[in-house]
């Protein structure tokens, strides 16, 4: 194990004791509330969402700021905009371990219940603290069966999930998700039916946060697939609590976190780590969610967001992605 892994985990273990040493007993919590993942049928034009890193600032991050109102506003503009789905980038709670918190996300996503919009995600590290098989998360998305990796169709586009939480899954699952990912995108290649491919996993392979770091692991596990893959558009991801749009060997890499977790500053100007960042925002950037449109021809992909403290959700970024020829 790497020094950077033995220090995610390290950090992960004081910070999951220190969250069960402070709870508080909320009596007898309910059930579990669960979306369908049953996708309804394309037709050319519709759209769907893509939500990162909507947990609440844990109580132990009290440096932290906090931004429960503007979670709220982004799951409710989420649900106005009535999209065909959502699929989530994973740390839908800040402490997967606690059932106190995944009611709290219950609560949060009541607006998606109530509008009948199916949903699935990938598991994010905060899901898998204190519950590293993502039993609660699991509960959340029953039609998944535990399964980590998983593709979701939806007209001529391939929405294709993973799990980056290398250090929970271990070293021979990873290297089975691996496999999995490399025989998943060859058959998706020879599939005539399928038009594009978008990966969706947790952890960003590069990134300019000056809270973590590239992931390393991402960035030698799954890119390489992804960018040999011919149908392959863009890779989505979380875990950064903010918005970056990179172009790398004719591919987007697109992490989306501003789900209302406490945000990450961006490292701009020279001190960047990656000059390529085609979005032109500020260090400290807003909320939002990504409301990807489908048709025969590629997908139009629109940043929905708000700044701190706002209430009106606009249309911050936008840019278009043609399927391969």
């Amino acid at each position: 194990m790497t020094s950077a892994r033995v220090l995610r985990a390290v950090r992960a273990a004081a910070a999951v004791g220190l969250a069960l040493a402070i709870t508080t007993c909320r009596g007898p919590l309910p059930p579990p509330r669960a979306f369908s993942s049953a996708l309804p049928a394309w037709r050319p034009g519709a759209r769907f969402a893509v939500v990162g890193d909507v947990q609440r600032t844990g109580a132990i991050e009290f440096w932290r700021e906090s931004n429960d109102e503007e979670r709220a506003v982004v799951i409710a503009a989420v649900a106005r905009d009535r999209p065909a789905f959502v699929a989530f980038t994973g740390d839908l709670v800040f402490n997967g371990g606690s059932a106190a918190s995944w009611a709290d996300f219950d609560a949060l996503a009541a607006p998606l219940h109530e509008a009948l919009i199916p949903a699935f995600g990938a598991l994010g590290n905060h899901d898998t603290w204190g519950d590293a098989r993502g039993r609660h998360f699991f509960d959340r998305f029953p039609d998944l069966a535990g399964r980590h990796q998983h593709v979701a169709a939806f007209g001529p586009l391939r929405v294709v999930v993973v799990d980056s939480n290398v250090d929970a899954v271990g070293a021979a699952a990873w290297d089975a998700q691996r496999r999995w990912l490399d025989g998943t995108l060859a058959e998706l290649d020879a599939d005539p039916a399928v038009r594009g491919v978008v990966l969706l996993a947790h952890h960003p392979p590069f990134t300019n946060s000056t809270v973590t770091g590239d992931e390393a692991h991402v960035a030698e596990g799954l890119v390489p697939p992804f960018v040999a893959a011919r149908k392959t558009i863009a890779l989505i991801s979380g875990h950064v609590h903010s918005y970056e749009r990179f172009e790398r060997q004719g591919k987007v890499f697109v992490v989306s976190g501003g789900g209302g977790g406490p945000r990450a500053r961006l490292a701009t100007g020279d001190d960047r780590r990656h000059q390529d960042d085609r979005f032109d925002g500020p260090a400290l950037r807003g909320f939002g969610f990504l409301l990807v449109s489908v048709d025969d021809g590629g997908i139009d992909v629109e940043l929905r967001g708000l700044p701190k403290g706002g209430r009106d959700v606009t249309t911050v970024d936008h840019f278009s992605l043609p399927f391969p020829p």
